[in-house]
């Protein structure tokens, strides 16, 4: 009895997935809504990694393709030879070895194995030969050709060297670059050196000339031919130095060591940096010595704590930033001196002198002398009244319960 190989199949064109096939089972898609054009048969197997996968392996979308092949150069079309061998193509690209006969048309990429000796010449891209070279070269301006030998043309220059230690050379050249002119000219061997102040002084060829600094004052430095000029750390100017411009002193501490400073400005500021805090004591002190062995200081400050104004003195430690009120030795100083204007707050101390204006607050201690002054110039407190009529008539009102004695009260003419 005949065997019968039944397979899975399908009316439309979609392969078979794993799921769907039993390994070595076989499906055929029929594609019948398309005349079985894309009709192909497939069969499940396995791969390396045991994995299950479908394989296509024949159908009538394949022997279509093998049915229609043909030698003419037809597109999406299986290729195969004629009766000859031959086949017609359009565009074929691909690496070609060995020998090519007949006509090449389009890009061989690849001529290692040939040479220009097996290739013809153009009728533009020419080989080389002697005579052609011979025929394109014609010689130039300063150029001879002859025979093959290229030769530069002799110009009116004499052959021979130009300049010396005393000459230098001065040639001319022309637009191709050839010197058709060389003479010399002579060259100074001395100069003269001259300053503000001295006598001019020649200086000759092979002499060294010196730039020298001042002792104190300025240096001079020679490196890789260059002279470079300097002050001196610390430099001293012996005379007097006038500065035309603004003098600023990047410096923190500028030290004045003179017997008379003369400032033209009425006003001179202290503690500039301190716009962005009250962190400093604004003054000035100076430096005394009543023993002869003990340094003191003495000024007038206003004090960053409390932004009060001091006087003192006997400070044993020099002032920084701020003067230490607790210091060894610090007290308050006397000012002796006439004040004008008014006084607002309390005077804490002695005060010495004629006080001229209005004080206005507590004054503690002792006024010696108010003899510019009088009652006038007080204001009235709260116990001690000034004299006013309204007062001696609210005094006097009801008179019986008032003993006047030794006493004439006249009412006066009415």
């Amino acid at each position: 009895m005949a065997s019968v190989i039944q397979i899975k199949r399908s009316s439309g064109n979609t392969a078979p997935t794993t799921s769907q096939l039993a390994e070595a089972e076989l499906a055929y898609v029929q594609d019948a809504s398309n005349d079985g054009v894309g009709g192909k048969l497939y069969i499940e197997s396995v791969d390396s990694g045991a994995n299950e996968v479908i394989h296509v392996i024949g159908g009538k979308y394949y022997t279509d393709e093998v049915d229609a092949a043909t030698d003419s150069s037809t597109a999406s079309t299986i290729v195969k030879r004629d009766g000859s061998g031959n086949f017609s193509a359009g565009t074929i690209t691909a690496d070609l070895t060995g020998d090519v006969t007949g006509d090449v048309t389009g890009t061989v990429s690849s001529i290692a194995n040939h040479d220009t000796d097996a290739l013809s010449e153009g009728s533009s891209n020419l080989y080389f030969t002697n005579a052609r070279v011979e025929s394109y070269l014609s010689g130039g301006t300063g150029i001879d050709f002859a025979s093959g030998v290229i030769d530069l043309a002799d110009t009116a220059v004499t052959p021979t060297s130009y300049g010396s230690t005393t000459a230098i050379p001065v040639i001319t050249i022309d637009q191709q670059g050839r010197i058709t002119a060389a003479t010399t000219a002579a060259i100074a061997t001395s100069f003269d050196l001259a300053a503000d102040s001295g006598t001019t002084d020649t200086v000759n060829g092979g002499e060294t000339l010196t730039i020298a600094g001042t002792s104190g004052e300025i240096q001079t430095t020679v490196t890789n031919n260059q002279v470079q000029v300097g002050l001196v750390a610390n430099p001293t100017v012996s005379g007097n130095l006038t500065v035309s411009g603004n003098l600023t002193v990047s410096g923190s501490t500028t030290q004045v060591d003179t017997t008379n400073l003369s400032v033209n400005d009425p006003l001179f500021a202290l503690a500039t940096g301190n716009n962005s805090s009250d962190a400093i004591d604004i003054g000035f002190y100076g430096l005394y010595d009543t023993s002869g062995s003990q340094d003191l200081y003495s000024g007038l400050f206003r004090d960053a704590s409390d932004g009060k104004w001091r006087l003192f003195k006997d400070l044993q430690s020099v002032p920084t930033t701020t003067v230490d009120t607790v210091g060894t030795g610090y007290s308050v100083a006397s000012l002796v001196a006439d004040l004008e204007g008014n006084v607002i707050g309390n005077l804490t101390g002695n005060v010495t002198g004629d006080v001229v204006g209005d004080l206005t607050g507590d004054v503690t201690g002792t006024v010696s002398s108010i003899a510019n002054h009088d009652t006038d110039a007080l204001s009235e407190g709260s116990s001690n009244l000034y004299f006013t009529d309204t007062r001696v008539g609210t005094f006097l009102a009801g008179a019986t319960a008032k003993t006047i004695n030794n006493a004439t009260i006249d009412g006066g003419t009415f």
